[in-house]
């Protein structure tokens, strides 16, 4: 949980005390510019057939005691409170200087699984997928950063068709061989093309899957090396633009454990047949298939076991799949909670497509653009960029600049869009230094810190005035729990996002209007806004995978 001080809850709690019947609604941060927080009285007045006038006088005063409410005006239906000037600086350098971050969190108890990418082992990581990987790795840091014990884990999916083509195009096309990557997605996509109908599928892949799931050792080797190799290249992807996760776990585990057996004991009431194939209805009518008719697992069946599984290690369950998965997850979701009395929270992410530069992608048929293509070419594209606004800087320098700034435009380009929607990725837009892009917010990080390499000593005295951009920027460092709680509340990793440009845009403003080096008896206070900008900055941006630099 945050810590921090938290003046929304203080001032609910507070006019509650005088009119019960408030609710979270009626009490709201300010956007427009007219206040700090508005409190709505529409709805109580009409609850309670007080007029404005009445309810100000009920609240004003429960509020006014507070140590950090300045004024309250009453305007239109609205009771607009405003918060003491320095408040807002004084609170956030608190807790940086004491506590050492701002928000600081109490550890939360709750055990939290951030399932992501678990892309099939059958090629490199696409871009596609690697949207996967962005979101959940920025899901599990923000959760991580409110104080849940989090673990993250990717789910092997080495058991079904897709792992049995690649088992039998490499044998089929690569005889002999020692398998590699490239060796094993060739013969893939070979296979591919050979199976133009079920009839030719179920000639070539069936018999690998039944001797898989009949204990075939040797298959089961061959499958689990196959997988290994294109697992390690995905691994090596992921770490190159900064997602490390902490637990593999191997579909094939579940085909003779004991929650696969569990899974078909608990559905048996429900299960029926189809041919020798068995299936449930769902409530909404969907039938679910869980074995074929020649008796092997779906892959249905087989994650409701690694549910069951991740039951045991975890108080809050996470999904991140794609669109195309919906279907899948409210299935599996009405399945565990209706009819396996899942004791966990659980909770899907679903993530709209991603197209570079407009194009869209088939791993199977080989038009693809891995993880470790787009890097390599947004590294090449960042260091044009650097180059032209730093001429100066040592070339080494350099491909170290433009290496971070292509890692952090990466990932910032596809956290910053809300997951549901599609994503195109374009350099250009990734890589602006003016934009809503991650060399935008580097370059304000690295230029306040060349503002405090450049301040000497100056007399320590904090003037009380503030200017209208030091109040908004202090203002905005305040308000970033609440945004971290908005972003955890809802699981979405887009707020920090938009939290981050949001914080630069003031810090920006402010640049513009307030000289920092020679102001005089200002001077310590706005020593101080940037010290505390820094420090939020990186620790919001960190969040979200932003790398950040001291020279730009």
């Amino acid at each position: 949980m945050l810590l921090f001080d938290d003046v929304y809850s203080d001032m609910l709690d507070s006019i509650r005390k005088v009119l019960p019947e408030t609710n979270s609604s009626d009490l709201a941060l300010d956007k427009t510019g007219r206040c700090d927080y508005s409190f709505r009285t529409f709805r109580l007045s009409k609850l309670t057939g007080k007029n404005l006038d009445q309810i100000s006088e009920l609240v004003s005063p429960a509020i006014r005691g507070l140590p950090f409410v300045g004024k309250i005006k009453n305007e239109s239906g609205y009771l607009n409170i405003f918060i003491k000037d320095s408040f807002f600086l004084d609170s956030v350098r608190r807790y940086l200087d004491e506590r050492k971050q701002y928000p600081d969190t109490f550890q939360d108890p709750e055990r939290v699984l951030v399932e992501h990418t678990s892309t099939n082992p059958t090629g490199p990581i696409h871009i596609g997928r690697s949207r996967n990987s962005v979101i959940g790795d920025s899901l599990a840091r923000i959760l991580l950063r409110y104080g849940y014990r989090v673990t993250t884990q990717y789910y092997v999916n080495d058991s079904g068709k897709q792992v049995a083509a690649l088992y039998r195009g490499f044998e089929m096309f690569h005889p002999g061989e020692t398998p590699t990557v490239d060796s094993l997605l060739s013969g893939y996509q070979k296979i591919y093309s050979e199976m133009q109908d079920r009839q030719k599928e179920k000639e070539l892949i069936d018999p690998v899957i039944q001797s898989y799931e009949n204990g075939d050792k040797e298959v089961i080797e061959k499958i689990r090396e196959y997988c290994s190799i294109m697992l390690a290249g995905i691994m090596e992807s992921m770490l190159s633009i900064g997602i490390k996760i902490d637990d593999y776990v191997w579909e094939s585990s579940f085909l003779d454990g004991g929650e696969l057996n569990q899974v078909f004991e608990s559905l048996s009431d429900r299960t029926e047949d189809d041919g020798g194939a068995k299936y449930i209805t769902l409530p909404d009518g969907a039938k679910v298939y869980l074995r074929r008719s020649n008796g092997t697992s779906l892959y249905f069946a087989r994650d409701i076991a690694y549910h069951i599984f991740k039951a045991m290690n975890a108080d809050w369950v996470i999904d991140v799949l794609g669109e195309d998965h919906k279907d899948h997850a409210r299935h599996l979701s009405t399945v565990l909670k209706e009819y396996m009395d899942y004791k966990p929270r659980i909770d899907f992410v679903t993530y709209g497509f991603m197209s570079l530069e407009g194009s869209k992608f088939a791993t199977r048929m080989g038009n693809i653009v891995t993880l470790d293509d787009l890097l390599a070419r947004t590294i090449e594209e960042a260091l044009k960029v650097v180059k032209e606004k730093r001429p100066d800087m040592p070339p080494e320098k350099l491909a170290d600049v433009a290496r971070n700034v292509a890692i952090s435009s990466i990932r910032f380009n596809i956290i910053r869009v809300n997951s549901v929607k599609h994503v195109d990725f374009r350099w250009k837009e990734a890589l602006s230094f003016d934009g809503d892009a991650a060399p935008y917010i580097l370059y304000a990080y690295a230029r306040a810190g060349s503002i405090l390499n450049r301040v000497g000593s100056f007399e320590k005295h904090m003037s009380v005035e503030y200017d209208a951009e030091e109040r908004a920027l202090a203002k905005s460092m305040f308000l970033y729990p609440y945004f971290l709680k908005e972003s955890v509340d809802s699981l979405r990793p887009e707020i920090i996002a938009a939290y981050c440009l949001d914080l630069v845009k003031t810090f920006n403003d402010f640049y513009s209007a307030c000289q920092v080096i020679g102001s005089g008896v200002e001077i310590e206070k706005r020593v101080t806004l940037i010290t505390c900008f820094r420090k939020i900055l990186r620790d919001a941006g960190s969040l979200i995978g932003i790398k950040f630099l001291e020279e730009m």
